[in-house]
């Protein structure tokens, strides 16, 4: 009969975007992800920047706004600035490895980084220090900051998932 072609890209895609549904599940549900300090991790950087690397720059654009709504619904930020932050970055993410970097767990670090922690300070700037007009920076150096550091510590084992899946379905993409 028919054969459709392009399965184990539709698949993939599709166990992607399920993998954003539950990573935002998992991030904005308070009591589900452990709390080191009063820090949170923040994993749908990490999983937007990996996607965008092992995907490419249109994927991790169009991923990270997903994921960036996904976020949007249960933050404090303006409305559209996580999903708009995170296309950007897994946008970028995909350039920086498609034309200067190469796809390696130390390049992930260093996008993620400081992917993390501008994030940290552009929300903290736009939800604290802007609408409220006072310097708590103990919000910043306690709260921001430390979850991006956490963050990037625990991100190489999103990037290792992500990359096995990308790997994993293309080569039976190019056995069929």
């Amino acid at each position: 009969m028919f054969r459709f072609e392009g399965m184990p890209v539709a698949v993939k895609r599709i166990v992607l975007f399920i993998a954003v549904i539950i990573t935002a599940v998992l991030q904005n549900t308070d009591g589900l992800l452990p709390d080191v300090f009063g820090a949170r991790m923040f994993l749908l950087i990490p999983l937007v920047i990996s996607i965008g690397m092992c995907e490419g720059a249109m994927s991790g654009l169009l991923y990270g706004a997903a994921a960036g709504c996904f976020w949007d619904v249960c933050s404090a930020a303006p409305d559209g600035f996580n999903g708009l932050y995170l296309a950007f970055a897994g946008c970028a993410a995909g350039l920086l490895v498609r034309f200067v970097m190469r796809n390696k767990l130390l390049t992930e670090y260093c996008i993620c980084a400081v992917t993390t922690g501008l994030h940290g300070i552009l929300y903290w700037l736009f939800t604290v220090y802007i609408p409220l007009g006072d310097n708590r920076f103990s919000k910043l150096l306690g709260f921001y900051l430390p979850g991006a550091v956490i963050t990037t510590a625990v991100s190489f084992i999103i990037y290792y998932l992500v990359r096995a899946l990308s790997r994993r379905l293309c080569e039976k993409d190019a056995l069929n």
